[in-house]
């Protein structure tokens, strides 16, 4: 009898896969070496514990329930994916019970499915970038940007102002240099002021030039940002921030196309293209009388709203692959991948950023990633509290959700529960965390997508 039981452990001793056992009460008696090094841990220090203590706390109430629906019978089996160190185990649960029917306890088989996950997320992105729509240096699969594309195309060519309107990281300066890429004045460079950072008293200056002693320390004439964007484009950046002084001047200039520099009444005309941008709301600072009601209509010639990235998640993996290429190629890494926690992660987060936001997360975790696949622990702090919002729980695998063989023998509202949590993930894995198609899959109002989110990640 003992040879056989030595035979049998070094059998299981043997084999790739990662072997736990735990008994009728649920405690651990066997735990096999492959299973210690996908784990990360030491059998000895949990041996005679119960089978919960090697799963995470996010995920006990679950697996609790698991081994109840094995141990009465109501399932033969189950699956769950789970994500360790970047790699990707498939867990089987199988009830172990003797000749009459008595329950024994529980095997647990990890297989490593690393190859064929990374083959999945592999053919998501390539389906992704078949998909994705590109302009001068965008890149995009969101049909709300459509629009903007189109804009850009439709406007490029003429002379009108252009005014850009969306939230701070955006991407309203590529949106000004995809318009002056794709106009005649493209053979000159365009010339970006950003408004805000500019000192109110060197605004006039520095838009507009000044005249040799104009002032105290101006020795030489210089050209102001007007006369170096002759003959090409000027990109007013936050032009919401103008002085109303400088406003004044710059009604001037969109009115006749001519500047006077400080300390000079020479006019000097300019044949310069105006595109302006704005993260705030000029209609509501003319109500104010912060900015001045006939530049702002003069600027109103073709508006161009940037939806933020919330609005369009279905860009955030995409951009981030774009991103993390990017970066690896710049530092000089082999490229690297993103884990599914990470992918969710990403997914959870509002982007209050937006775009400028996801890329210094990308650049800072090429930079800090010490291995193939980049995780949660890689992002800002800030993505990792991402679930706080309602989104979905990145700390959970994807997949964490056991998948019975046979017939459920649950209550109505278990198997309702059960079922339509499995629809959900099912829609978003389908979408690629885009909530509002999701809610369009699944007949429901995107409130009430969120609302369910919620409970599902309560229980």
């Amino acid at each position: 009898m003992q040879q056989s039981s030595d035979l049998y452990r070094n059998i299981l001793e043997s084999v790739v896969d990662g072997i736990i056992f735990s008994d009728a009460d649920d405690r651990l008696t066997f735990i096999n070496r492959r299973a210690e090094e996908i784990r990360g841990i030491k059998a000895q220090n949990f041996i005679g514990r119960t089978i919960i203590s090697v799963h995470s706390p996010n995920s006990a109430g679950r697996i609790r329930e698991l081994l109840q629906h094995l141990r009465d019978g109501t399932i033969t089996q189950a699956k769950r994916v789970i994500e360790v160190k970047g790699r990707y185990f498939e867990n089987i649960y199988y009830p172990v019970k003797d000749e009459i029917g008595n329950y024994q306890g529980t095997l647990l088989i990890s297989r490593d499915i690393t190859e064929r996950q990374q083959l999945q997320n592999e053919n998501r992105s390539l389906r992704q970038r078949v998909s994705c729509c590109s302009f001068s240096g965008f890149v995009s699969i969101s049909a709300s940007m459509l629009p903007v594309f189109q804009t850009i195309g439709a406007v490029a060519g003429l002379e009108s102002t252009v005014l850009i309107t969306g939230e701070s990281g955006t991407g309203k300066e590529l949106v000004a240099a995809a318009i002056h890429c794709n106009s005649a004045r493209k053979d000159r460079s365009m010339i970006t002021v950003n408004c805000a950072a500019l000192p109110e008293h060197l605004v006039e200056s520095e838009l507009f030039g000044y005249q040799r002693g104009a002032f105290t320390g101006a020795v030489s004439n210089h050209r102001g940002k007007f006369e170096q964007a002759d003959h090409s484009t000027i990109f007013l950046d936050e032009i919401g921030d103008l002085p109303l002084t400088a406003q004044a001047k710059l009604l001037r200039v969109l009115q006749e196309r001519t500047i006077s520099r400080l300390g000079s009444e020479k006019d000097i005309r300019v044949d310069v293209r105006i595109i302006a941008a704005t993260n705030r709301n000029l209609k509501q600072l003319v109500a104010d009388g912060l900015f001045r009601e006939d530049l702002y209509y003069r600027l109103h010639v073709i508006t161009l709203p940037v939806p933020p990235l919330r609005e369009r998640r279905e860009d955030i993996l995409a951009m981030a692959e774009y991103f993390i290429k990017r970066f690896c190629d710049r530092m000089g890494r082999p490229q690297l991948g993103l884990c599914e926690s990470t992918r969710l992660a990403l997914l959870s987060h509002d982007f209050p950023g937006n775009v400028r936001e996801l890329e210094h997360a990308m650049e800072r975790a090429v930079a800090l990633c010490a291995g193939d696949c980049i995780a949660p622990s890689d992002l800002p702090d800030s993505f990792l509290a991402a679930r706080s919002d309602g989104g979905p729980n990145w700390q959970q695998p994807l997949y964490d959700d056991y998948q019975p063989h046979d017939e459920l023998r649950h209550s109505l509202a278990d198997a309702r529960g059960a079922s339509e949590r499995r629809l959900i993930l099912d829609a978003l894995a389908r979408t690629n965390g885009r909530k509002a198609e999701a809610a369009k899959l699944l007949n429901i109002s995107r409130k009430t997508l969120w609302e369910k989110l919620k409970q599902i990640n309560q229980t």
